[in-house]
């Protein structure tokens, strides 16, 4: 006979009883015995705002639709590294034990199935969770100390979870239901008087949904199949011990009602009201809710479930209804009554349980610092548990589901091996490739907060050396959940040729995608200017060499799998839009004007479209007294050929480009229309950066001044809040508002961003013609038309002609012949690599190294910034941001006055060197005057 699994002996618990069903009394007793780690909650901690259930970005929901079914099995081995014999081991140790027995279990699975709402479950959950981690420490065999040691299960809402700065205004507040934390994190809340957990603290989460209110008849069935007595409803105590209970009180001296004995009446009002009214300052804690009685002796009970393939049915609102039709009329609680009905909680909109799962696990990949590989979650709709896996490219879930109380045996062995995770099964970066410092190692100082202080290396391209990069602060991390997810480390290294102020960007790179670095040497011996300075670079590892191998060993391959290269690349170091535009506003054209340059020339002298403007990747730095704006992020670039299409040589990602906040209308109503029958690949082209621009001068308007007033930043923040939230089809509708005038002329701007309204007229103009002749052109095709500039509407030297005050081309027909020399680019596509170039330099000159004749750079290949000393933020002061206006307008309000005829005929397109307009005070005075 399998004994029953001993009790750890902790003195503050009251002793075992004969029967392991503690009576109401002594149960409400006992929460306040039970040992737990409590937070005191402070008043100023709480936050005074709903919980923001949205996702912010939208892909979540594709995200977490398209995501991969795995059996069960794979899953575990491939993500928790639990090869199926280990596991099966498990489950029969478990089972032997009797587990199902143990007392703490026991008592959280009666108040996990009486829950009449949601969050009543979370801390029995956190109660059968914890015990299971303690029992597997003690008895199943393969157990490690670390980190069983140190991981609870924890209830976390109704506390949001701390954002990061760079996403203050862009996350969501989130409060996941249940965490899996380090301990030791908890006990440093503790001492500092907090609740509020990091998104880095988190090893995984617990995500519930309350659908169903059936779950005390499956734990009668249970029981019931465990030879385990029936509970009374009304006192959730077994039946067998209360008719023990009234024939001792028959035979009692002095007679007595029954009910009405000590042992089973009802607990004092004091306790009662201290169990069934929290106290103001909730606090976190690992102690189960007391059990709630219910006057409801009946409801329909639906037949038990165990294991079995998850098609969906948990999403058909039928499924419940369904069950309770084959629910038997059986009373388990000793009387007769209505079904049981829950509590309506009116004040908490419930989301889609897998929806809100896919928003914690983007929240935790893009505020950690690029310090995980990958999360997990566990989703609990009722008591049917998935398994889910999140990385950079894409979502892969369990195929079956687990009951928590038909499967208990296989939800214990799932709870213990999470506990049994290295750091690197939890999502940490390969410690042999990205170093922790000596004074932090692995796994004491797991999970790390961020990356500072952690080493790696790389190559230098001139000679092959290697270089140790020490990372510091980090500066950029990209809110996204699939995709690069790239971020930014300030970083030091141990060169000597390496000086100048760098940083490094890392990112999760499509492996059929042409390098960045590669697009930009080609870029940079065309002629263009206003690019990075790319020092070295490194691949370290692809993603189908981590968990996603056994998926791809087990499992035929994945047709839409894209496999991702982990990628870092050093720049100079250049600053954000924020740092210059918070305090002036002034050089918001100038930056168009430069950028305009900037996407001419790349499209026509290099045959490259950038595809990915926003405001991370437009920087900018001081050369001397001017300010000169960087295009950074190339990887969404590609070659095109003549006539502004994608190159056919080109390989792309299959997924989704650009930054959704800045991406141009047509190719956001191209992700609404994919799935159409008759749908129309649209393709991106110049006009589609150029639109995306002009969001970006509108961005940096209304968001970046600095303002003091939080009421009207935030009035300000909400206006580009829809740009980035909702559903695909609304940001399309709104981005088309910001081609209205009225709308442009009521915007709310910042007091320093007013003067600039006229000049954000004319360019609101100018993208609203476009627009309308795309419309005009869309019905008539047999005429010739130039799709990338709208006939001309939106090339380069139209665009700063009209913001610049010298032509109106605002809704009216431009005629446009671009000039051959400009249209026919560079010549080749450069397929080539830098290493592969340098190489075969390196055989030419050993092979005739006396006639070798010196290869004179093409044009505007000299690097601008050479000998010149790199200032830092803190030089941009009023005096020298002046200097830099030369490219402004000298009177933009004049501009709305001129007339013109209904024609206008553009010059061709005037070859451009390595000096752009922009940059050359000079020239723009010239052009200016």
């Amino acid at each position: 006979m399998p004994q029953t699994p001993s009790q750890r002996s902790v003195s503050e618990s009251p002793p075992r009883l004969d029967s392991p069903y503690p009576e109401p009394l002594e149960n409400a007793k006992r929460q306040f015995q039970r040992i737990s780690t409590q937070i005191v909650m402070k008043a100023e901690c709480f936050i005074d705002i709903d919980h923001t259930k949205e996702t912010v970005d939208p892909y979540i929901l594709e995200d977490v639709d398209s995501a991969t079914r795995e059996p069960f099995n794979v899953w575990l081995e491939a993500v928790l590294g639990l090869p199926e014999e280990r596991f099966s081991d498990w489950v029969h140790h478990i089972t032997e034990d009797e587990w199902y027995k143990d007392e703490i279990i026991q008592q959280g699975l009666i108040e996990f199935s009486n829950a009449s709402v949601e969050a009543e479950r979370y801390e029995p959950f956190a109660s059968i969770a914890n015990r299971i981690l303690e029992l597997g420490k003690d008895q199943l065999p393969g157990t490690k100390s670390y980190p069983i040691d140190d991981i609870i299960i924890v209830r976390n809402d109704p506390h949001y979870l701390n954002r990061i700065p760079e996403h203050s205004g862009l996350g969501a507040k989130r409060k996941p239901d249940l965490l899996a934390v380090r301990g030791r994190k908890v006990q440093l809340l503790e001492e500092a008087n907090s609740n509020a957990f990091d998104w880095s603290d988190i090893l995984t989460f617990v995500e519930m949904k309350y659908s169903s209110n059936v779950l005390f008849h499956q734990l009668q069935i249970w029981r019931s199949e465990r030879g385990l007595p029936q509970l009374d409803r009304r006192t959730l105590l077994p039946i067998e011990a209360l008719e023990k209970i009234t024939v001792a009180n028959l035979e009692a001296p002095v007679p007595v009602v029954p009910w009405t004995m000590p042992p089973v009446s009802p607990p004092k009002k004091d306790i009662v009201a201290s169990i069934k009214e929290p106290p103001a300052m909730p606090s976190r804690t690992l102690r189960p809710r007391p059990m709630t009685t219910n006057n409801a002796d009946t409801e329909p009970q639906s037949e038990p479930f165990s294991m079995f393939e998850d098609d969906d049915e948990d999403d058909d609102p039928t499924y419940d209804n369904a069950n309770r039709k084959r629910a038997s009329k059986r009373d388990y609680g000793g009387a007769s009554s209505s079904a049981k009905k829950s509590r309506n909680d009116g004040d908490l909109v419930k989301a889609e349980v897998k929806l809100q799962a896919g928003g914690y696990a983007l929240e935790t990949a893009a505020c950690t610092y690029g310090t995980r590989l990958f999360t997990t979650g566990i989703v609990l709709e009722d008591d049917k548990t998935s398994l889910w896996y999140y990385d950079a490219a894409g979502i892969i879930r369990t195929k079956e589901t687990l009951s928590l109380m038909h499967d208990f045996e296989k939800f214990a062995a799932v709870l213990v091996a999470f506990a049994c995770c290295e750091p690197s099964q939890w999502g940490s970066l390969p410690p042999n490739i990205i170093k922790p410092p000596k004074s932090a190692p692995y796994p004491e100082s797991f999970p790390p907060k961020n990356l500072k202080g952690y080493t790696l290396e790389m190559t230098l391209p001139e000679d092959g050396s290697k270089v140790r990069v020490t990372l510091q602060d980090p500066v950029f991390t990209q809110y996204s959940l699939i995709g690069r997810r790239t971020f930014l480390y300030v970083i030091k290294t141990n060169s000597r040729k390496l000086k100048k102020p760098m940083v490094a960007k890392f990112s999760y790179q499509v492996t059929s995608r042409k390098r960045e670095q590669d697009i930009l040497e080609v870029a940079r011996e065309a002629g263009v200017g206003h690019l990075p300075e790319v020092h070295m670079w490194e691949d370290f590892w692809t993603m189908s060499e981590g968990v996603r191998a056994i998926f791809f060993d087990r499992r035929d391959p994945d047709r839409d799998y894209e496999d991702r290269v982990f990628r870092g690349i050093v720049y100079s170091q250049y600053f954000p839009l924020k740092d210059l535009f918070s305090k002036s506003c002034e050089l918001i054209p100038t930056m168009v004007y430069q950028m305009l340059d900037c996407l001419h020339d790349l499209r026509y002298k290099a045959k490259i479209l950038h595809r990915d403007i926003s405001a991370n990747n437009v920087m900018w730095e001081m050369q001397g007294d001017e300010v000169v704006f960087k295009l950074i992020d190339f990887d969404f670039a590609t070659f095109v050929d003549d006539e502004g299409k994608p190159a056919a040589t080109t390989a792309s990602s299959k997924h989704r480009t650009g930054t959704l906040a800045f991406m141009a209308w047509e190719l956001i109503k191209d992700v609404v229309n994919r799935k159409k029958t008759r749908y129309r690949v649209v393709i991106h082209m110049l006009r589609h950066d150029i639109e995306s621009l002009y969001y970006l001068a509108v961005y940096c308007m209304i968001t970046m001044p600095e303002v003091k007033n939080s009421a009207k930043q935030q009035m300000y923040r909400d206006t580009v809040w829809a740009w980035e939230s909702g559903s695909m089809k609304q940001i399309a509708a709104d981005k088309t508002q910001l081609w209205e005038q009225d709308e442009i002329e009521d915007m709310d701007l910042p007091s320093q961003c007013e003067s600039l309204r006229p000049w954000l007229l004319l360019f609101c103009g100018v993208i609203k013609g476009a627009q309308s002749r795309l419309r005009t052109r869309w019905n008539n095709t047999l005429e010739p038309f130039d799709q990338e500039t709208v006939g001309g509407a939106l090339t380069r030297d139209a665009i700063i002609s009209v913001l610049k005050g010298n032509s109106v081309a605002t809704f009216i027909e431009i005629a446009y012949k671009p000039a051959a020399e400009e249209a026919s680019g560079s010549g080749a596509l450069h397929e080539e690599t830098i290493e592969e170039k340098a190489a075969k330099q390196s055989q030419a000159k050993e092979a005739a190294p006396a006639k070798r004749i010196p290869v004179k750079k093409a044009t505007g290949s000299k690097d601008t910034t050479k000998g010149k000393k790199t200032a830092t933020a803190k030089t941009v002061t009023p005096k020298k941001i002046a200097a830099a206006r030369a490219s402004k307008t000298k009177d933009i309000v004049k501009a709305k006055s001129i007339v013109v005829s209904e024609t206008v005929t553009m010059q061709g397109l005037m070859r451009r060197g390595p000096t752009t307009r922009s940059m050359s005070k000079k020239a723009a005075a010239l052009i200016s005057g």
